[in-house]
């Protein structure tokens, strides 16, 4: 019993980690990550659904989505995915 339960609780702990923006910048509040993060992946989503469409359009829209999220000051986290 009690290890089933600790498998679900680092299940759920791990996937609740998964579900932040992977980048972070000093003294900014994670809902402005967020919201920025949202914003550039927005962007970028528009950038390779638009013609002409690039050949790896989810590896463009990630380089496109790091790039403005750098422009604007955030770090890239460690991503597993």
């Amino acid at each position: 019993m009690r290890p089933t339960i600790l498998a679900f609780l680092v299940f759920f702990a791990l996937a609740a980690g998964c579900t932040r923006a992977p980048y972070s910048k000093a003294g900014v509040e994670q809902a402005t990550v967020e919201n920025d993060y949202s914003d550039c992946f927005s962007k970028a989503s528009l950038a390779v659904n638009t013609p002409p469409f690039p050949e790896s359009p989810i590896g463009q829209r990630k380089l496109d989505t790091d790039a403005c999220m750098k422009e604007r000051g955030y770090q890239g986290l460690l991503q597993l995915f």
